[in-house]
């Protein structure tokens, strides 16, 4: 069985570094269209360049905690590419936390990021 990424348009999220930076490269390199998307709007442009609105690797910054993001992230990747073929939720956060401090929201920040996120994404 031959699997090809080549032509599939490609959500990737938290693609300005790490993991979800090396997959898109991956895939952009594969030959698939690629959104990449982060928080961190300076970390993609350091990372890809100006590829804004040519080639097959563009980039979408923004807080994927908000609703509306999700929809613009769609929207733009859909813009761009005519269609979502494949989503990567590579987007994660890390806290330190103290389990014995009660006012600690620590755990409700990152379900919301790392879980929540994706789900709603998805």
């Amino acid at each position: 069985m031959s699997f090809s990424i080549s032509g599939k348009s490609v959500i990737i999220t938290g693609a300005a570094n790490g993991i979800g930076l090396a997959i898109a490269r991956q895939f952009a390199d594969k030959g698939a269209n690629v959104m990449c998307a982060d928080m961190d709007e300076k970390a993609l442009a350091d990372e890809l360049g100006d590829a804004r609105d040519e080639g097959n690797i563009r980039f979408f910054a923004g807080d994927l905690r908000q609703r509306l993001t999700i929809a613009n992230l769609v929207s733009a990747t859909i813009d761009a590419f005519d269609e979502v073929d494949v989503l990567v939720n590579a987007s994660r956060q890390f806290l330190p936390t103290d389990a014995l401090d009660s006012d600690d929201t620590s755990v409700e920040t990152l379900w919301q990021e790392n879980v929540m996120t994706a789900m709603q994404l998805t």
